[in-house]
């Protein structure tokens, strides 16, 4: 029989009035059915269009909460309905027909229905408005109202991912009236969804707190509310979840994890990432241009050892661009460990030694700039020195930038000319579990590779057979030849090594035994929209 035990009113008021005021807050939360997520990104903006929700992956957990989309992913990423009550692609792939829930309502009140969805796909097909995130809404033509609870999206050609974009983060259906309020430049401070948990305040930056939703067409949500508090720093996380005063965090750093396991108050949930972790090389550079030079680099470096040592076994070297639970990942061959056969390649192209054993060719240094993270990616400063240190044993000299977190991604979406690295760490997370989607973001040619990148082919790769392959695998008719070009594809990616290919993540979260139904998604997210507190 488990003991219950009370504070009498005197000596309850007593306890409150020595604690600071966030501790009073955090105290009645705990007693409340209130969910506290400690997050190590803070939640900024929360529209799925103007930039999407950040930061990242901050805002797209609490959107999580706060919307609904047309279909869902499950617990293994397979695509299910939630507003939709069925959809089914058009055998030509250019059109879904979707059949909604009834009487579903906005949390303001105004109804979801083929209206509200015909406004949301016209807003986030407009780039002006939806700014990121265009592969996955560029193919879309239009949205046609067959009557209340059906409608008909349309693309411009065969388009098989489109289930998958409306099961993306960005497939969020925000409440068009709450839109006309707030416009455009004022919802993302204040979202409308028709989500399980409702808005009841909001600190951009520090903390957002839900609350549930008594409307929601679905199960009525697990805890009265959820609390979305932002703690950057790891130790601080763990000292919160250790001593109660949060219920849930994200991004445990696993050297720390056996000091979790050790509590038998907390539960550490962890899920393989769908994010392959690398350094992106910039093909622009002569020695980069020479597929040797890159396979070279990937002999040099102990990837499996990496995987192992660094974290803790918590993570996997690669076998193909793809993550293992990719949809379409295919096995297309292993990282290898092998310095003297490095320099033996190295050789053959041209690079010879110093009497320090540095290598240079025509009287060039051979000497790369690594851009690195602090605290983006997991372990992302250790391993780039790893890096480092294994490229000096084969006689390549390395110089780290170490560059802050928030600045970093402007850093590598420059333009060829102001392109300042020639290695620099990536993880790329395809959030609508699609390796096609991945892929294409990655490795697709630039239209321009003088400009900025289309998406994320920052290295500049280019190879027109993978295109083509590429284009078969979005919109061939049957399903197994789209899974035959992507297998293709990744074969000759890995084969042409645009990246120094590093590990692949687990994603690691730890939950008080007293909350259940926390989920950690192979993309990224913490997810507390099943969560309930006991």
């Amino acid at each position: 029989m488990k003991r219950r035990h009370f504070l009498t009113s005197a000596a309850g008021a007593a306890l409150l009035t020595t604690l600071p005021a966030g501790a009073i807050r955090a105290y009645a939360q705990s007693q409340s059915g209130v969910i506290i997520y400690g997050q190590s990104t803070a939640v900024l903006t929360l529209d799925p269009a103007h930039g999407a929700f950040t930061g990242y992956p901050g805002g797209y957990e609490a959107a999580l909460l706060i919307y609904d989309r047309l279909l869902d992913f499950d617990a293994d990423m397979k695509i299910v309905p939630q507003l939709a009550e069925s959809f089914a692609m058009s055998e030509d792939l250019q059109s879904c027909e979707v059949k909604l829930r009834s009487d579903v309502t906005f949390h303001d009140g105004s109804p979801c229905d083929a209206a509200a969805i015909k406004f949301n796909i016209e807003r986030m097909m407009n780039s002006e408005i939806n700014t990121t995130n265009r592969p996955l809404w560029n193919p879309i033509s239009g949205a046609e109202v067959v009557d209340e609870t059906t409608v008909v999206i349309r693309t411009s050609a065969p388009f098989a991912q489109l289930p998958n974009t409306l099961a993306h983060g960005s497939g969020a259906i925000v409440s068009p009236s709450a839109i006309e309020k707030f416009g455009e430049d004022g919802f993302a401070q204040n979202p409308v969804g028709a989500g399980p948990y409702m808005v009841e305040a909001f600190s951009a930056g520090q903390e957002m707190t839900l609350k549930a939703f008594e409307g929601y067409w679905g199960d009525k949500p697990g805890a009265s509310g959820v609390v979305f508090k932002f703690i950057a720093e790891p130790a601080t996380r763990i000292n919160a979840i250790t001593t109660g005063a949060v219920d849930v965090i994200d991004s445990v750093p696993v050297q720390l994890v056996s000091q979790l396991e050790g509590n038998a108050d907390v539960e550490v949930v962890r899920k393989p990432g769908l994010r392959p972790i690398g350094l992106a090389m910039n093909l622009t550079r002569p020695a980069l241009a020479d597929v040797k030079v890159r396979k070279a680099l990937n002999l040099a470096v102990p990837v499996a050892t990496i995987a192992e040592k660094v974290f803790f076994g918590f993570a996997k070297a690669p076998d193909s661009p793809l993550a293992f639970d990719a949809i379409g990942h295919k096995s297309v061959g292993e990282t290898v460990f092998d310095q003297e056969q490095a320099k033996a390649m190295l050789a053959e192209a041209g690079y010879t030694a110093d009497s320090s054993g540095m290598l240079a060719k025509d009287g060039a240094k051979l000497t790369l700039s690594l851009f690195a993270p602090e605290g983006l990616f997991p372990g992302d400063v250790s391993v780039a020195e790893i890096v480092a240190a294994s490229l000096k044993q084969v006689g390549v000299d390395v110089q780290i930038t170490k560059i802050e977190k928030g600045a970093y991604w402007d850093q590598l979406r420059q333009d060829k000319a102001n392109l300042g690295w020639d290695l620099a760490m990536f993880g790329f997370n395809p959030s609508n579990a699609s390796g096609t989607y991945h892929l294409a973001s990655l490795f697709k040619s630039n239209a321009d590779d003088e400009g900025k990148p289309d998406v994320w082919n920052i290295g500049r790769y280019s190879n027109p057979e993978v295109d083509k392959l590429l284009e078969t695998a979005d919109s061939a008719p049957v399903e197994d030849a789209r899974m035959e070009a992507l297998g293709k594809a990744q074969e000759l990616v890995w084969a042409d090594v645009p990246y120094l290919w590093l590990q692949i993540n687990e994603n690691v979260s730890a939950v008080r035994k007293q909350v259940t139904g926390v989920t950690v998604m192979s993309i990224v997210f913490t997810n507390l929209r099943n969560a309930a507190k006991s």
